[in-house]
């Protein structure tokens, strides 16, 4: 939106000139006499039948406005304009004036107003309808168009494309030219690469305790000052629910017919207002079977069906944009079809943008204002068999650990694709998710960061199920790593851009995590490979080598790997129990696996840049872990 002054007053507009606000700029006895607002007659509800909605007149207001507000312009007949608002709008005189003075901007012609009462399914429906063919072209276009160095849309450029095979060049050249210092050199950088994870990885673990033990202690710090105050021990700045901000939960889905009724369950347990909430299932339009099993399903009044018209990239990111264009909450969450979210996790998350804003307003803090939580995830099928444990081993040690330490010491932090919960204000203006990259969480995040936001972790935790099959799990993974080396070659397509918005911190969670993760993936099967065969060569065949190389290969190589047993096993024992935790030892196998999913991301992102791979859910949805979940 912009800002533009005119000669009468102030007007507040959207991307296509529709006026949202109006407001004089000038001193009170130096403003111009602006003309009265109409005359607006409050009827009775809306006849859906008698008096359908006029797309044309629907679309003189923006979905994004009309959805925050709770009212749209609806029809024009003879200079009667109606206006469809929910019946908190029209019980509110003041709400009715500002309708009344914005409308007579927003649709030409307008003398008189007549406002109705219409349900919010009503008026979701009617938004939805008219504003279809906008939102699908924003949904995919609109960070492309806005910010089109911060979209994935354009794939590689030439330098990064040219890369790799200038690279296997030059390797080829050297190995023809001198093998063995090539190999040593190779060796070495290989270990490196693994090693500078590793560590980075297990060194923002160790300072998720300190986080933990910080926390608690300013905790009780504050219970006690506000108890010898006389205030109640824990701080809320909502007196009652009827104070908590209004909440929008987005539910993609896609061929998940299976587990789609899972929602309805899942979602009604979240202790939070009702009438605050707007779920939308988001479900595609050639997804037939799905529509049909959850229109098919007995829904609460908060709970919706959005369906996604057709279009290209068809992406999760994308049908979040397009939720994302009519969401009506001051936050947004997403969750997965078969997420059991922790039912206090959306008061936890107001509660945590409720006091950064209070900070923000007073000085209290010196941090950039928050625009996204991450709540952790687990798996409620983590001893389903061995891959699921390792699955739910490696989870743990990313959000109990990694994650919180990596808030803690406010680096960049790679959101997980579900349970992260925005600002709406701030997510918009970043221009939504990315649909053109396939790992669209852990973009946002680091983009969050990029302009100026900060993203941190709640103690809350959603359950999610694990892939239980080995090559639908390549796939899931091959899909993730794509999406971590295209965020890392968006985001290095102006290394000296993003230094100077990023700063040093950026610039370390991109390289330490976003650009490592994968290389690390990549190189672990040379670094394996390599040091089993330089021990093999020096042992037993005679290949003449410094003894450097082998005695630190070998160390490097077993110090990397126990370091990520070790604070892996820690968390997973943590999170679960030691049953689950002593799992960690398979963790080199598991990484080789990593290693067939790397390999097969760094080929797609040549190629298939913008493909998505779906990972089956439902396989396992009905069997409970009998691992404690922390």
């Amino acid at each position: 939106m912009t800002t533009t002054e005119t000669e009468e007053h102030l007007r507040l507009v959207d991307g296509r000139g529709s006026v949202l606000l109006v407001e004089s700029p000038l001193a009170p006895d130096a403003r111009p006499v602006s003309p009265p607002p109409p005359r607006i007659d409050v009827g009775g509800p809306l006849d859906l039948a008698a008096d359908p909605s006029d797309p044309v007149v629907v679309r003189r207001m923006s979905p994004r406005v009309a959805s925050r507000t709770g009212w749209t312009p609806w029809s024009l007949h003879d200079g009667v304009l109606t206006v469809a608002a929910l019946a908190s709008v029209a019980a509110e005189p003041a709400s009715l004036t500002a309708a009344g003075a914005v409308a007579r901007d927003l649709v030409p012609g307008t003398e008189e107003v007549l406002v109705r009462t219409v349900e919010p399914a009503a008026l979701a429906a009617a938004l939805e309808t008219a504003h279809s063919d906008r939102l699908a072209v924003e949904s995919a276009q609109q960070l492309a168009l806005r910010h089109p160095q911060a979209s994935a849309a354009t794939g590689l450029t030439t330098w990064q494309r040219a890369m790799p095979i200038v690279a296997i060049g030059v390797l080829v050249g050297f190995l023809l030219v001198t093998p063995i210092s090539t190999l040593v050199i190779v060796l070495a950088l290989a270990n490196v690469v693994f090693l500078t994870n590793v560590v980075f990885k297990a060194a923002a673990a160790l300072v998720a305790p300190v986080r933990r033990y910080r926390h608690a202690a300013r905790t009780l710090k504050e219970m006690r000052l506000r108890t010898e105050a006389g205030l109640p021990a824990v701080w809320d700045p909502f007196d009652s629910d009827d104070d908590l901000p209004p909440y929008t939960v987005l539910v993609p889905a896609y061929q998940e017919a299976n587990v789609v009724h899972k929602v309805i369950a899942n979602l009604s347990a979240l202790d939070y207002p009702h009438d605050k909430l707007d779920v939308m299932l988001l479900l595609e339009a050639d997804d037939e079977e799905t529509i049909e099993a959850a229109r098919g399903l007995p829904m609460p009044d908060f709970m919706r069906v959005v369906v996604v018209p057709p279009g290209t990239p068809q992406t999760k990111p994308r049908a979040c944009n397009y939720g994302l264009g009519l969401a009506s909450g001051q936050y947004v969450v997403i969750f997965d079809a078969e997420d059991r979210p922790d039912p206090d996790q959306l008061r936890k998350a107001v509660m945590e943008f409720a006091r950064d804003d209070f900070e923000q307003r007073h000085g209290l803090t010196d941090k950039p204002p928050l625009a996204v939580v991450q709540a952790s995830l687990h798996y409620f099928n983590a001893d389903y068999n061995v891959l699921t444990r390792m699955f739910a081993v490696e989870y743990a040690h990313w959000f109990e650990a990694m994650l919180p330490g990596l808030s803690s010491i406010g680096l960049p932090l790679p959101l997980g694709g579900t349970s992260n919960h925005f600002d709406t204000g701030i997510l918009r203006a970043m221009g939504g998710w990315d649909p053109y990259n396939v790992t669209e969480d852990a973009d946002a995040g680091l983009r969050a960061s990029t302009e100026g936001y900060r993203v941190s972790v709640i103690d809350s935790s959603t359950g999610e199920e694990a892939c239980a099959i080995t090559k639908s799990w390549i796939k899931q993974r091959t899909r993730w790593i794509k999406g971590y080396l295209m965020t890392a070659a968006v985001n290095t397509r102006r290394p000296v851009h993003f230094l100077q918005t990023a700063g040093p911190g950026g610039l370390v969670g991109l390289l330490g995590l976003i650009v490592a993760t994968p290389l690390a993936f990549l190189a672990y099967p040379l670094a394996l490979g390599l040091t089993l065969t330089t021990w093999i060569g020096v042992r037993f065949i005679g290949v003449q080598l410094p003894s450097w190389v082998l005695s630190t290969s070998v160390t490097t190589f077993i110090a990397g790997n126990a370091l990520m047993i070790a604070s892996a096993a820690a968390a997973a024992t943590w999170r679960y129990n030691w049953r689950i935790g002593i799992f960690a030892v398979f963790s080199p196998v598991y990484w080789l696996l990593h290693s067939i999913a790397a390999w097969r991301a760094l080929y797609q992102v040549v190629v298939d840049p913008h493909r998505w791979e779906k990972t089956p859910h439902g396989l396992t949805h009905d069997y409970e872990s009998e691992a404690h979940v922390r």
